[in-house]
């Protein structure tokens, strides 16, 4: 999943949003209700609060679950503004959307006042809470801790149904197209006239739909570990773990101590993947991991790049059944617990996750890749359909909205090559490869800079794609530990 946070339109009928609009202080929260009477629309009134630390500026934006029923249920979502250091602030914010999905953003405020100091010199940076997200989030009982935690599909039915029952909304207005309306109703509340819009992980997903849908409100689109909204994640999966891990490979290969010490690392894991998968080891006690939880937890360290050097360490060890190494690595993607209904919303009808996607794919981490799709799907078969227009989920034909993408060069998950036809669609684009680098790496430093360039000129042109060269170094390989 695009869980992680980087540290990494078509055309369809305007809506207007309608909007209660609430004002509270510090320990404001989002909330979900049955609207007592139709939300009256206006202007959302902040007031001064402080968020981990940081003195901001907050209120609660609320909106229809379902924009269609006017007597519906309301939603509350959590605005958090950092203003502009300096006066007089542009006309246009600076918004950041985190990833998942999931994430809350402004439970990222400490992290983001820091990362985004430059650009908050003269920008206001606005914060607004992904419906689903935060205070809103429902998630059902956490019973999915294994890769078969039910006996049978009438017991995850029963589980599915009665959490759906239990949340009382309509979880079908919990996806994308909904959030990003939020996004400008809030936009054309605070009277921003446009937005620069920062998404990372799956909030670069998100940072395009905004696009399709609102594209006279966004000035600057900036992605951080982002794939393009029309290549499907999960049809990639496994060819770009293998390619992230093929790099580990040759860094490996191109420092002797290594190459001496873990001679066949790469090999042994490919045939651990079989063999545990035929059969399960004992790992240690009371835990049986099999081949495709063994590439699930090389997968997790793949995508940091501080991780990824202990990988030939963690195999090769397992390799001579010493598992100490595997065993402080956690448990990997396919022991996750219950995700809260607004990602099951996404995950199950959302072309981009591409849960269509079949093997083979010629990788090591094939049978993994499958495991984890046959997961969702399996959860997926009880969950509400939403219909999502095909046009929306693909690059414009051509934008003059500057781009700015930058991407982890061993990213396993959303590499470069996700973005393969950026410059076709966005003429004004660059992509800025971080080598060595995995899903995650600081936004702050040189990457602000970058994004600073871009925001204040309202181009790519110009800019110095090499200010963060100094600062990547080959990484070395854990040799002990």
């Amino acid at each position: 999943m695009r869980e992680h946070r980087p540290r990494i339109v078509f055309r369809i009928a305007m809506v207007v949003a309608v909007v209660t609009l609430v004002a509270v202080g510090d320990s404001s929260c989002g909330s979900s209700s049955r609207s007592a009477g139709a939300p009256t629309t206006g202007r959302l009134t902040l007031k001064p609060c402080t968020v981990q630390g940081v003195h901001a500026r907050c209120g609660t934006f609320v909106v229809l679950e379902n924009r269609l029923k006017p007597d519906g249920r309301t939603i509350g979502l959590r605005v958090v503004v950092l203003p502009a250091l300096f006066k007089p602030a542009a006309h246009d914010a600076v918004t950041y959307l985190a990833g998942g999905p999931g994430d809350a953003v402004t439970d990222e405020t400490a992290d983001l006042n820091n990362e985004l100091i430059d650009l908050n010199a003269h920008h206001d940076v606005l914060l607004v809470d992904q419906r689903g997200t935060g205070s809103n989030a429902y998630y059902c009982a956490d019973q999915t801790t294994t890769i078969t935690p039910f006996s049978s599909n009438a017991e995850l039915r029963n589980h599915t149904l009665g959490c759906l029952r239990a949340f009382g909304g309509d979880v079908n207005q919990y996806g994308t197209r909904a959030a990003m309306d939020d996004l400008d109703a809030v936009r054309t509340a605070l009277g921003y006239r446009q937005l620069d819009v920062i998404g990372s992980s799956y909030g670069a997903t998100a940072a395009q739909v905004y696009l399709k849908l609102h594209p006279s409100s966004v000035r600057t689109l900036i992605l951080l570990a982002g794939t393009a909204i029309d290549v499907p994640t999960f049809a990639r999966w496994a060819v770009n773990a293998q390619r992230a891990l093929d790099q580990v490979a040759a860094i490996c290969d191109s420092q002797p101590p290594c190459g001496k010490t873990f001679p066949n690392w790469e090999r042994q894991f490919g045939e651990l993947v079989r063999a545990w998968n035929a059969h399960p080891v004992h790992t240690r006690s009371g835990a049986i991991m099999t081949g495709d939880q063994l590439a699930g937890i090389v997968h997790a360290m793949l995508l940091d790049a501080q991780k990824a050097t202990s990988i030939p360490l963690v195999v090769s060890r397992a390799a001579r059944g010493d598992y100490a190494p595997l065993n402080q690595q956690g448990t990997g993607d396919l022991s996750w617990t219950g995700l809260q209904l607004m990602a099951w919303s996404i995950w199950c009808n959302e072309p981009w996750t591409g849960l269509d996607a079949k093997p083979p794919w010629g990788t090591e981490f094939d049978s993994y890749t499958a495991t984890k799709i046959a997961q969702f799907r399996r959860a997926c078969t009880f969950f509400p359909k939403r219909a999502e227009p095909d046009s929306l989920w693909t690059f414009s034909a051509s934008s003059t909205v500057p781009v700015l993408a930058v991407e982890g060069g061993a990213d396993p998950q959303d590499p470069p090559t996700n973005l393969s036809t950026l410059k076709r669609h966005f003429p004004d684009s660059r992509i800025v490869i971080l080598p060595y680098i995995g899903h995650e790496f600081n936004s702050g430093g040189c990457v602000d800079a970058m994004m600073s360039h871009v925001i204040d000129r309202a181009t790519t042109k110009g800019l110095n794609t090499t200010l963060c060269n100094s600062a990547i170094l080959v990484p070395q390989i854990t040799l002990s530990g």
